[in-house]
């Protein structure tokens, strides 16, 4: 059995019994065997970063599957691919000159219709606000890091626009690069995977000013963590500016590494809250300027006070009742309000029900719904079916017995599932990335 072989069978194994699907993919899918002899089982990794990755973590993994594969015993050596076995691969030149490329791009990138100026402040986020103008004054040397934490839709992102905007008006020369935890998170594996880190250090440790958004998208990611923790600490120590959202605060990130917890932690934390009925109503009354649209204070008044969850509900439910009104061409009225209110929020705000989390689950797994429903226990059905059963517990606040009750099982099955499915969201496991996918598939109808 000659070296490709013997690796072929090897990563097989691996992939079977590795906790992270992610670390698989970017450090040892990517390696490549080179030799074998009677002691030595050689592969080359595209960078150092693999290397150390696999040596720290993976040498007993690899080299028991390497030894079940070649039917004998054989140590690890892992080495950095040189430059010239790298040029044999014609595909990843290409991939690699078109990431080189927008790499280079102008990276100053946010949306100008977010400003300080049309960003509504009230009680639930003006110290926010006041933190977030200080910042875009003197970026570096006051509240760094800031970290700004609230439930989605109240403004968080209106601000790290609203920084990023402020900042290049006052202070033209400098670099300010926005960005997701998720585009991060994608932009690093892209980078291993063409071997082009040089590039991705580039385009994240030069910006002065740094606004990563939704930056809980990086935990239960190893490799990714262990990167963002190095582009922090290079942008901290040489007094460039850092911006963090989240979804919770930093404590509450459980499964993110404890050195970035307390980084993140060092400077300036503020939650963002429910706006306040006062404040809901500012809002309304702002966006209805911007469509341009005179609307009494009476009709703004009652969606403010039945509309109370977020932002972005409030938004929408006030552009569904303008366009009604202008479909049906009637007068925008309290009591045209009334009458349609209801049907918004029950129609128009996603209902998430078992049957729809099932469904949009099979769809992503490309298996049916009969597949879950049914007995199979396969891990290519069995996964699915935990996922669904972790996705109803975790959005519908289902008791395990009424999980049961929709899928055909005893609570016990029920919690054992979910259990395996926790265990693996600690563990680092891709299956983060599939949940998270399944819900955002959810939410858009």
């Amino acid at each position: 059995m000659d070296k490709n072989e013997i690796w072929d069978k090897a990563l097989s194994y691996i992939h079977n019994n590795i906790n992270s699907e992610v670390s698989y993919n970017i450090h040892i899918k990517v390696a490549v065997p080179v030799s074998c002899d009677e002691t030595f089982f050689e592969i080359v990794v595209p960078s150092t970063i693999n290397k150390n990755i696999i040596e720290f973590k993976y040498t007993n993994l690899i080299e028991t599957a390497v030894e079940m594969a070649a039917g004998k015993k054989l140590s690890l050596k892992t080495t950095v691919m040189e430059e010239e076995i790298r040029e044999l691969s014609k595909e990843a030149n290409k991939i690699a000159d078109e990431y080189r490329r927008q790499t280079k791009e102008l990276i100053y990138d946010l949306s100008p219709k977010y400003t300080f100026d049309n960003f509504v402040v009230g009680s639930s986020n003006e110290f926010a606000s006041a933190a977030a103008k200080t910042v875009s004054e003197s970026p570096g040397h006051i509240y760094n890091p800031l970290f700004i934490y609230g439930k989605s839709g109240l403004g968080k992102t209106h601000l790290m626009y609203a920084i990023g905007n402020k900042t290049k008006e006052l202070h033209p020369d400098i670099n300010v690069l926005y960005i997701t935890g998720e585009k991060f998170t994608s932009d690093f594996i892209k980078s291993v995977r063409i071997n082009k880190m040089q590039e991705f250090t580039e385009k994240y440790r030069t910006p002065d000013v740094l606004l990563v958004d939704d930056v809980q998208f990086i935990e239960s990611k190893e490799a990714t963590q262990e990167e963002f923790f190095h582009t922090f600490n290079e942008l901290f120590i040489n007094n460039k500016q850092i911006v963090l959202t989240s979804d919770r605060k930093p404590s509450d990130l459980t499964t993110l590494t404890e050195r970035l917890r307390t980084r993140f932690s060092q400077g300036l934390i503020i939650d963002i809250s429910i706006p306040t009925y006062e404040t809901r109503v500012a809002i309304l009354q702002n966006k209805a300027a911007e469509y341009g649209i005179r609307i009494n204070d009476d009709v703004l008044e009652y969606i403010a006070d039945n509309v109370r969850s977020n932002v972005r509900e409030l938004e929408g439910v006030l552009k569904s009742v303008i366009s009604k009104a202008q479909f049906k061409k009637i007068p925008l009225t309290v009591d045209f309000v009334k009458e349609t209110i209801g049907t918004i929020t029950v129609t128009d705000k996603i209902k998430i029900t078992p049957a729809k989390i099932i469904e949009k689950t099979a769809f992503y797994y490309n298996i049916t719904e009969d597949d879950i429903m049914g007995k199979i226990k396969t891990k290519d059905i069995a996964v699915p079916r935990q996922v669904a059963m972790y996705l109803c517990r975790k959005t519908l606040g289902m008791s395990d017995t009424s999980i049961g009750k929709e899928f055909g099982k005893d609570r016990s099955t029920v919690s054992s599932n979910i259990e395996k499915i926790e265990k693996m969201l600690k563990n680092g496991s891709s299956v983060e990335f599939d949940i998270n996918y399944i819900m955002k598939d959810i939410e858009s109808r």
